[in-house]
């Protein structure tokens, strides 16, 4: 007999407050979390196989601002979905949100989801928490448009490992549009991320108006050329370049806020300011003309440390205070070359204060953010600095930011500063993901998803420092990437592995099951309309007695056999996709064999084969090679 409806509700309201080992064996039989595709992986997880079949119209409680922000976003998902619901205060209803959790270990980020057969509740402390626990709800569903609406019943507690969990985007070598700019944020947000280091200033533009100095976008938002689809070598030399209006970063501030991410505005000083030099030469440390400059490079013409520099800098980072509400803003402070040392070296006003102050022209470096970080402090904000600052000098408030070497994120929290790990040969996602010969235009040697996955930040501190780490930050710097179509492929698949490794304890991490839940997650992405790097199929030897030898960048696979008879198995990495291959070691195409099953190949003993295969996706899309070589050593 079905219970009517409040009943229904009153049963589920009062499962709630029973704990969950309780509840555990109500639903029947459990299944593998694996199996909900759920990235990143929660804390604690009971998945049933028993489902919630969700029913067409559905009423959400939301009786406060924070629960009525994620409940809008919830009605939203579930419209795409087909099911109508109605925000209501309080009666009957399927999908409670709750922020009376009371639950210290859960914080402001954790959250509970629960779901039974008759409904669904959130519960946290905060918006932050029940908007992450819907997205864990909407992981539930099956990403392909046009099926059910049955969902897994669970029982969930989760909370992240890090308190900054960032993406940082640099739009300054290469200008994205704010439409770019919403879709980086929804995605970083989908995965729980919680900071969008947005990149403003370098050489190569200036993207922000600051009323004081117009001519900051007026010249030195725009290059007479830009690299071609991100390739260094191939020029074309028409104007290039925009910047964002103050409306324009207020809807993406509001758009970011509504999602709990905190903007974090980048100014590059004292170097890396070509943009602002050719703007205001008078800013420079040594004579001009400046130009924007079309490529890359280390900035060789810092600052000057003149009164009339910081008079500016007083009102762009004032201004930046007025833009973006959030408590973080950064200071750059990256690759001050040696030559730029020697420009202080020759300027009559760095010349004169290093010899009052008894300083040398190293000194002079930090000189910039520190004086603006005091400026910050004053306004309630913190500064953030890339490690190449040296931090002795700074206040103590001061957060740096680390992506030279391990060595440099000790000796800056041992001087008492908070640490945030971005490492460059782990977590720079502009470099390219497995052999570049098969990648777009991108920063070589490959960093692969592999290589993200197994990076242990903490590992980088002794035990004492470990409270100094905020978190960890990707990074992607657009020098090579000129499209919003190149930069999601260069994101993704690697942001799923940093969103785990920055939220998901350690003790929970495990590669292959990770690799298992991406299926699920492509399907969504494709739904979703980003574009990724496909991984190639997965390739092995099925007999007992061969050892396997992996060379991830080259997507290499060496089958080392006493056999000269093996099977071959492939699978596809996303589900749907068809796999070809050759046995000649050609790299395929889809007029090679098409996989339908494992098949034996024969080696003979010294012998060894070399098997390729791609993947290509309904649409179209295809994976770089995978490929394995059959060696037979006969023993």
């Amino acid at each position: 007999m079905r219970l009517p409806q409040f009943f229904a509700v009153a049963i589920f309201s009062a499962l709630a407050f029973i704990p969950a080992a309780t509840r555990a064996a109500e639903p029947g039989r459990t299944i593998s979390v694996t199996r909900l595709g759920l990235i990143p992986l929660p804390r604690h997880v009971i998945a049933y196989a028993a489902l919630w079949h969700i029913p067409v119209t559905v009423r959400i409680t939301a009786t406060d601002s924070a629960q009525r922000n994620v409940a809008h976003f919830l009605q939203s998902f579930l419209k795409k979905r087909g099911i109508a619901a109605k925000l209501v205060s309080n009666g009957p209803a399927q999908i409670m949100l709750s922020t009376t959790a009371a639950d210290t270990q859960l914080g402001r980020e954790g959250y509970r989801l629960e779901v039974t057969g008759n409904g669904a509740m959130f519960s946290a402390n905060s918006g932050h928490g029940l908007f992450y626990a819907l997205q864990t709800f909407e992981q539930l569903f099956n990403p392909v448009q046009g099926t059910d609406n049955a969902i897994h019943q669970v029982a969930i507690t989760d909370w992240p490992r890090y308190r900054w969990r960032g993406m940082l985007l640099d739009c300054s070598r290469h200008f994205f549009p704010t439409a770019v700019i919403r879709r980086f944020i929804r995605l970083a947000a989908h995965y729980k991320m919680n900071i969008f280091h947005w990149h403003l200033t370098d050489d190569q533009g200036w993207r922000v108006q600051i009323p004081q100095y117009p001519k900051l976008t007026q010249i030195g938002a725009w290059r007479p050329g830009s690299e071609l689809d991100g390739n260094p070598n191939d020029i074309s030399h028409k104007r290039y370049g925009g910047f964002y209006t103050d409306a324009q970063i207020q809807q993406i501030v509001a758009y970011a806020r509504r999602r709990y991410v905190t903007i974090v505005p980048e100014i590059d000083i004292p170097g890396h300011c070509t943009a602002a030099l050719a703007a205001y030469p008078w800013l420079a440390a040594a004579k001009g003309p400046f130009h924007v400059r079309i490529r890359w490079g280390v900035s060789n013409v810092p600052l000057s440390p003149a009164r009339r520099t910081f008079r500016f800098l007083d009102a762009v980072f004032g201004y930046l205070t007025r833009l973006f509400p959030g408590h973080y803003i950064h200071l750059g402070g990256d690759e001050v070359s040696r030559r730029a040392l020697q420009v202080w070296a020759h300027n009559p006003i760095a010349a004169r204060l290093m010899r009052q102050r008894h300083w040398t022209v190293e000194r002079l470096h930090d000189y910039f953010p520190a004086k603006m970080a005091q400026y910050l402090a004053a306004k309630g904000r913190r500064a953030v600095v890339w490690d190449d600052v040296p931090a002795k000098n700074l206040p103590h408030n001061t957060i740096i930011e680390c992506w030279n070497s391990s060595s440099i994120v000790t000796k800056d929290a041992s001087l008492g500063h908070d640490v945030i790990v971005a490492e460059c040969n782990r977590l720079y996602l502009n470099y390219c993901q497995g052999d570049p010969r098969f990648e777009p235009h991108a920063i070589v040697p490959a960093i692969t998803i592999r290589q993200v996955y197994h990076f242990n930040p903490s590992a980088l501190l002794p035990k004492a420092l470990r409270s100094r780490l905020l978190g960890i930050e990707a990074c992607l710097w657009s020098e090579r990437i000129a499209t919003a179509r190149h930069l999601f492929y260069q994101a993704l698949p690697r942001e799923m592995a940093f969103a785990e490794i920055a939220w998901t304890p350690l003790k929970k991490q495990y590669y292959r099951g990770f690799v298992h839940r991406t299926s699920r997650q492509y399907l969504w992405l494709s739904t979703a309309h980003y574009n990724f790097r496909m991984p190639p199929p997965s390739i092995r030897c099925r007999g007992g007695r061969a050892t396997l030898t992996r060379v991830p960048e080259r997507n290499l696979v060496v089958c080392h056999t006493a056999s000269n008879h093996e099977m071959v198995q492939m699978m596809e990495p996303v589900p749907g996709a068809a796999i070809y291959y050759t046995r000649s070691g050609a790299i395929p195409t889809v007029h090679a064999l098409r996989y339908r099953k494992p098949f034996a190949i024969l080696v003979g003993t010294g012998k060894r084969q070399l098997i390729s295969s791609i993947a290509i996706t309904p649409s179209g899309a295809s994976s770089a090679p995978s490929r394995m070589m059959v060696e037979c050593n006969g023993h």
